[in-house]
């Protein structure tokens, strides 16, 4: 079938005229000679019955009268008959009476006892059984052996006339469809030729020429018509490329000149972020070294209002003492001060030490620092579902808990104090203030696991959520809710930027607070 469809469209008519009728005329002589067979065979067989019923008339007196000379006399006249390649004579008791075979034909033992009336067809033979009767009384059974010599000789001869006429006709058929195909094959010719002629050239100017007013001839306007078209559509691109490429290079132009000026900008841009590292940096390293200096003086000063108080107390009138009291008291204050900047600026100048924390043995030593304090305070602690391995520092990840644990026990008016920390599944990052979102820029960290410490403290109020990340920002008295320099959330925040991460709180004013953050890529639960 694919060797067909590859052929050429005159050849494909061609073989497609002959094999129809071709086909048609083989189809016609086979139901010819059909019924010629069917018909011959039948003929065949009343022949043979008639046959049987003149023998068979001409052996009733041999049998009456126990001859078996005459039915063998009378069974040997079936030589002028040479289809017949046997016979025999079965008596009334059913044996054989008398036999028959042809001259020089095989010897086929004939069956013991006869076989019922009729015939049949055995083996290229017709096999006929005929009874042998007298005034309506069975005598006897006469059986007959034709071959189907005449029958075979006719079908070849049938046979070759078949294919002498099949010949001539696919000889008639080629000349016939060799002429007829050429008003369907040329147009069609014609029309692949201007075709190739067009893919060959890049003309469309070229027209198919059109032969009749048939379906072929409509192929062929429409053909001409595509080309028109696409003709005028090649021009239309042809000027629109043109304008095209006018504008690309206009374009092109412009974003050279952009890409000049972003670059120069990004250029002023490093240099002023290298600028204010540096500014970074020295701001933190004067933090640290002005801190660190002040500690000394004011040291003298703690020192020497103790000496005052121990050993000129009964020199002093009680405002004397309660003034040097104070200044005491400011003392330790400013040394707290000083600390909590020291350790702000140390979080911010040292490196961190990453590597994978479980997180559930980081909670529990940072519990376990300040279980004093959470007895004392009667806050109890939940963790209700494993915490991740983490990848980050695990030392400061602990000063984190630590002081979001203190703070969350600090600030809570409750009776029964509780601490909750856990993975919060489901919850992003929010939006970044200044109109970014830094979760979106770096798509590996929208997988980190956020993290919450919940309690049931005192609650924030929304406009305060910003400004408690600020150093020694603090919302209320140092006496209400005990000491603390304010540094600690700030402290936190540092941390948890150190490690890329985010942080930040939901909190409803009265019932409790929840800080969530993020620190790293969890590696496993």
């Amino acid at each position: 079938m694919r060797r067909f469809q590859d052929l050429p469209i005159r050849q494909k008519l061609i073989v497609l005229f002959m094999a129809v009728s071709g086909g048609a005329l083989l189809i016609a002589s086979a139901g010819l000679m059909t019924t010629d067979f069917l018909r011959f065979r039948g003929e065949m067989v009343k022949d043979l019955e008639t046959l049987a019923q003149i023998i068979a008339s001409n052996t009733t007196a041999s049998i009456s009268f126990d001859d078996e000379k005459a039915a063998e006399e009378t069974l040997a006249t079936l030589r002028a008959r040479n289809t017949i390649v046997a016979a025999c004579v079965y008596g009334t008791d059913g044996r054989i009476f008398a036999r028959y075979y042809r001259s020089g034909g095989p010897r086929v033992p004939f069956p013991e006892r006869p076989e019922a009336d009729g015939s049949h067809f055995d083996k290229g033979e017709v096999v006929l059984t005929q009874a042998i009767l007298l005034q309506g009384e069975r005598l006897g059974t006469l059986y007959l052996r034709n071959d189907l010599s005449e029958m075979y000789v006719r079908l070849r001869l049938q046979a070759f006339t078949a294919a002498f006429v099949l010949l001539a006709a696919a000889g008639f058929a080629f000349l016939l469809s060799s002429g007829l195909q050429r008003s369907i094959s040329r147009p069609i010719l014609d029309l692949a030729g201007t075709a190739r002629a067009v893919s060959e050239r890049r003309d469309y100017s070229i027209r198919a020429r059109r032969r009749s007013a048939d379906e072929l001839g409509q192929l062929v306007d429409a053909f001409n018509d595509m080309l028109s078209q696409i003709q005028r559509r090649d021009s239309d691109l042809s000027q629109a490329k043109d304008e095209l490429e006018h504008r690309v290079e206009e374009r092109t132009q412009e974003l050279r000149q952009e890409l000049a000026e972003r670059r120069r900008a990004e250029s002023e841009l490093e240099v002023r972020n290298q600028e204010l590292h540096q500014s970074n940096k020295e701001l933190d390293d004067f933090a640290y070294i002005a801190s660190h200096d002040l500690k000394e003086p004011l040291r003298g000063i703690h020192n020497y209002s103790v000496f005052l108080l121990e050993d000129y107390a009964d020199k002093l009138d009680g405002e004397g003492r309660a003034k040097l009291e104070t200044l005491l008291r400011l003392s330790r204050r400013m040394e707290d001060l000083i600390n909590s900047l020291l350790h702000f600026s140390r979080v911010g100048r040292i490196d961190l030490a990453f590597d994978g924390a479980d997180l559930n043995e980081v909670v529990a030593d940072a519990v376990d620092s300040v279980a004093i304090n959470l007895k004392e305070q009667r806050a109890e602690v939940r963790i209700p579902h494993p915490l991740p391995v983490v990848r980050c520092d695990r030392v400061r990840v602990g000063e984190v808990f630590s002081n979001l644990i203190v703070n969350a026990m600090k600030y809570n008016d409750k009776a029964e104090k509780w601490i909750e920390i856990g993975v919060a599944e489901g919850v992003q990052p929010p939006a970044d203030p200044e109109g970014g979102d830094l979760d979106k820029a770096d798509p590996e960290r929208a997988d980190w696991p956020v993290l919450y410490v919940r309690d049931n403290g005192i609650g924030i109020q929304e406009k305060h959520f910003d400004s408690i990340f600020r150093i020694f920002k603090r919302l209320h008295a140092r006496d209400k809710f005990g000491g603390g320099t304010g540094a600690g959330l700030t402290i936190v925040k540092k941390i948890v930027e150190r490690h890329n991460g985010r942080i930040w709180i939901q909190s409803t004013y009265g019932e409790g607070t929840t800080v969530y953050f993020t620190l790293g890529q969890r590696t496993q639960w």
